[in-house]
């Protein structure tokens, strides 16, 4: 497997199926897993995640998922970008409902970013003069 992210994005797929979630957190998994089930009708690895909420799927659905979702991310760019910023949504969902704090960037950065979540005192860049 080439692309590390369609193989966790699999593996949490399935593990997010099978875990309690907030319903907030579920309602965003559910959209994801229709989304994959709208575009690949009939596939085992799918239909395996979709049942996953009555019971654990079988131990290769993660891996045949992420087979699929690799090999269809290089026949398609357009289904490589949807599913890779669902995918970053419904993360950030699920982290969220978690008690956890999520910070996403996108798009082009013209300048600094800081992504934390608590920050006690200043935060500066570049040198006092103004030079960066």
């Amino acid at each position: 497997m080439d692309d590390t992210l369609m193989l966790i994005a699999a593996t949490t797929l399935v593990a997010w199926a099978t875990t309690s979630l907030a319903e907030g957190a579920r309602s965003a998994v559910v959209g994801l897993t229709e989304f994959l089930q709208r575009r690949f009708r009939g596939e085992a690895a799918v239909q395996d995640l979709a049942q996953a909420t009555g019971g654990a799927p079988p131990p290769e659905t993660a891996l045949r998922l992420a087979a699929l979702l690799e090999q269809e991310a290089l026949r398609d760019p357009a289904f490589d970008a949807e599913f890779r910023a669902r995918f970053a949504q419904v993360r950030a969902v699920v982290a969220t409902q978690s008690g956890n704090v999520t910070n996403t960037v996108s798009g082009e950065i013209g300048g600094s970013v800081v992504q934390a979540r608590d920050v006690h005192g200043g935060i500066s860049f570049g040198s006092d003069d103004g030079r960066q």
